[in-house]
């Protein structure tokens, strides 16, 4: 995952929206996704996941660039009644519908044009804010999308000291609930739960 990344830095300003989506879709096909449910992997999402239940904010969920919703394996055993996630990869969101019921759907949506068709309790960023062009603005332009008290929960890969100052601005730039770290073999994640209007 490192070398992903890295490679999205320094592309990312200078690729049309249609070449990000080929290059996801070809991360996708090439097992991406798979990597991202591995155990290591796995950390994160149950930290993430922990914080919305611990404050009651599993109810309704929006997963920003959702991937594959490998999110779901550790909120399916906490339980939760509307989750909905999108991407622009179409190749993920082929795998991700495997998972769809009648609780949660996966459709396909621009991070930064997207527009819900309801308000949630929790909407997640998970390992995808160093993907976009102006990460704290995209958190604010989400926060209309949230219920009354409801919050932002964020995951961030913290290999670089770019991703750590991005994890410091969050921490200067909104109220934050809960934080802490995953480290493992892999590296380490700081998770935070943001609250809105600071």
């Amino acid at each position: 995952m490192p070398n992903i990344i890295a490679a999205i830095k320094r592309r990312w300003k200078t690729r049309s929206v249609s070449a990000r989506q080929h290059m996801w879709d070809g991360e996708y096909a090439s097992g991406f996704g798979d990597r991202l449910r591995l155990p290591d992997e796995r950390e994160h999402n149950r930290m993430l996941v922990d914080f919305m239940v611990t404050a009651n904010k599993n109810k309704t969920i929006l997963d920003v660039c959702c991937g594959e919703g490998a999110i779901l394996d550790a909120l399916e055993p906490r339980g939760y009644q509307k989750y909905v996630g999108f991407d622009f990869s179409e190749v993920a969101l082929r795998n991700a519908s495997k998972r769809a019921d009648s609780r949660t759907s996966f459709v396909k949506g621009l991070a930064e044009s997207f527009i819900p068709d309801r308000r949630f309790d929790s909407i997640v960023f998970n390992e995808c804010l160093y993907c976009l062009a102006d990460p704290l603005q995209l958190i604010r332009r989400y926060e209309r999308y949230l219920l009354p008290d409801g919050a932002i929960l964020v995951s961030l890969f913290t290999q670089t000291e770019t991703i750590k100052l991005l994890a410091a601005d969050l921490s200067k730039t909104f109220k934050v609930a809960r934080q802490d770290t995953v480290t493992n073999r892999t590296g380490t994640w700081t998770c935070s739960m943001l609250m809105p209007g600071s």
